[in-house]
């Protein structure tokens, strides 16, 4: 199951990456900058894919996925998995193996958290210019730190799972304590100015959801979400509340989190079913207007791997493979033991979601099960 070496890379995005402090000197701004990071990529118009029937796909390609899956676990060191391909216009397969538990999705929960952002846009309870100072206080520069940065990582706000302290010293840290760690170690440029993926400022979109919306994140995305669309098995994890009934994460380099330490950055466990259902539903208008929808992918950034950019809670991926271009919109996470993708590729007309235990990468798996469509 070979996977290239763009894609490869591309599948070390982490959730809670094994990073050192980063060497700056914190910056005070008393205005945004104009932006002086790499290249941006051009705006990708959000796709507007025709439904996925409920039903499943055809015998022939059902087999040519279940035969694929099976090659994945049998070459990766998967101990467990879920997986999905939602077909526009002719049906959905999916299949798990290794465990009946619902799996953790990482940062793919971040898509989540922007969504419930972006109702609460949509409904005129907050904008995307107000200031992180209107509905937290003492962030660095929070007083010109939007909310559009906080969800695109344009803040210039420290990760706290960077600090070298947390990183030895794992466990649950409430949004306080990022930010008080964050603010120890102060902005890393103006907003607007660069790039810097942050955990701490989905972290506070999950508090600033909380003031707006009078309910924690995990409440707001079940009733707002997860409910209205029927995602029976998709379960929002109440930040640091524990993981009781979700498929432990296994790793051979390194002790895996509990998953609902993840909070705001990532609090989503379930069956890659529902994840494609989820998406769907994005793309077609049924869980933001699709004037919103647009804005995800309208200003894209350059991520840590080449390939790979970010919008507003969304990731594009413009990657080659072999002689092939592929561009997939979605979202990736991964933490030591479990690693997760779930993306729409408009040149299959397909979406497909995996979430994986063990140290393999969802990114290469997916790729694969998509291959098997086209042979």
């Amino acid at each position: 199951m070979r996977q290239s070496a763009k894609l490869s890379i591309a599948a070390s995005l982490l959730l809670m990456a094994s990073a050192s402090a980063a060497d700056y000197t914190p910056v005070h701004c008393a205005e945004r900058q104009a932006y002086a990071g790499r290249p941006l990529h051009e705006a990708i118009p959000m796709p507007a894919p025709a439904s996925v029937p409920d039903v499943a796909l055809n015998p022939a390609r059902s087999a040519r996925l279940d035969a694929a899956l099976a090659t994945i676990m049998a070459k990766t060191d998967a101990s467990a998995i879920t997986a999905a391909v939602g077909i526009e216009g002719e049906g959905l397969w999916t299949a798990n193996s290794g465990t009946a538990l619902p799996l953790f999705w990482a940062s793919v929960g971040k898509t989540f958290t922007a969504a419930v952002v972006l109702q609460l846009v949509q409904e005129g309870k907050i904008s995307l210019d107000d200031k992180v100072s209107r509905w937290v206080k003492d962030v660095p520069n929070g007083d010109v730190v939007t909310l559009r940065d906080l969800l695109a990582h344009t803040s210039g706000l420290f990760s706290a799972n960077e600090d070298l302290k947390v990183h030895a010293e794992p466990r649950y840290r409430s949004p306080a304590e990022t930010l008080a760690i964050a603010r120890r170690h102060g902005a890393m440029f103006c907003p607007s100015a660069d790039w810097h993926y942050s955990n701490t400022g989905y972290d506070l979109l999950g508090e600033i959801v909380e003031r707006v919306d009078h309910r924690p994140i995990d409440q707001a995305i079940t009733a707002r979400i997860i409910t209205p669309l029927g995602l029976k098995s998709l379960r929002a994890l109440p930040p640091g509340g524990g993981s009781e009934g979700v498929a432990p994460l296994v790793s051979k380099q390194e002790k895996p989190i509990d998953p609902s330490w993840a909070g705001a950055a990532g609090p989503i466990v379930g069956n890659a079913a529902d994840m494609v259902r989820f998406w769907s539903a994005l793309f077609d208008g049924r869980v933001i207007a699709p004037a919103l929808t647009a804005k995800m992918t309208s200003t894209l950034y350059p991520m840590f791997d080449p390939g790979t950019f970010y919008g507003l809670g969304v990731m594009v991926f413009d990657v080659s493979d072999g002689n092939k271009r592929l561009l997939w919109i979605g979202h990736a996470g991964g933490t030591p033991g479990a690693s997760a993708l779930a993306v729409y590729s408009p040149a299959d007309h397909a979406f497909v979601a995996v979430a994986l235990t063990g140290d393999s990468s969802a990114v290469a798996s997916a790729n694969f099960l998509l291959k098997a469509l086209a042979n």
